[in-house]
């Protein structure tokens, strides 16, 4: 049997296609609304900006953790077909920076309303995409290098 080429591995599972994904959604963007309408620039004023800090990594770890007895047997079935437990990881990156992209687009929408430049906001929304795919990924990442994982993918 020929192992898949990496991107049918990880592009196949990277859009936000549950119920917590789209739970999550919703919750990035009430705040970031609230982000938007409130501060006349995002991530000027320290008050304002550090709930998203604080609430993008607990959202995108508890929509990850939902469905996980699902999510296990998906994986071992990706791992059967030949896909390997880092193009797992890798697709649970993609998706969980997928899903705080999402989420956090009004305030995408209002650092780009200020001018392309590259400025602290912009910085500042990257770093919390990449945050969220990280976080995202965490129960994924014990999964698959569990001995439990192991045991199953042998039986």
């Amino acid at each position: 049997m020929e192992r898949p080429i990496w991107a049918s591995v990880v592009l196949s599972g990277a859009l936000p296609r549950e119920l917590s994904d789209i739970i999550a959604i919703l919750i990035l963007e009430t705040l970031a609304i609230q982000l938007a309408l409130l501060a006349p620039r995002p991530f000027l004023g320290l008050s304002v900006s550090w709930i998203l800090v604080v609430m993008v990594p607990l959202v995108c770890l508890l929509a990850a953790m939902s469905n996980s007895p699902n999510r296990e047997r998906e994986e071992l079935a990706l791992v059967a077909y030949g896909g390997s437990a880092k193009q797992i990881e890798l697709r649970y990156v993609l998706r969980g920076a997928i899903v705080t992209t999402i989420g956090l687009t009004p305030v995408l929408l209002k650092l780009v309303s200020f001018g392309l430049s590259i400025s602290t906001g912009l910085i500042i929304l990257i770093l919390l995409v990449l945050i969220g795919g990280w976080t995202y990924s965490l129960p994924a990442l014990r999964r698959t290098r569990s001995t439990n994982f192991v045991e199953h993918y042998k039986g």
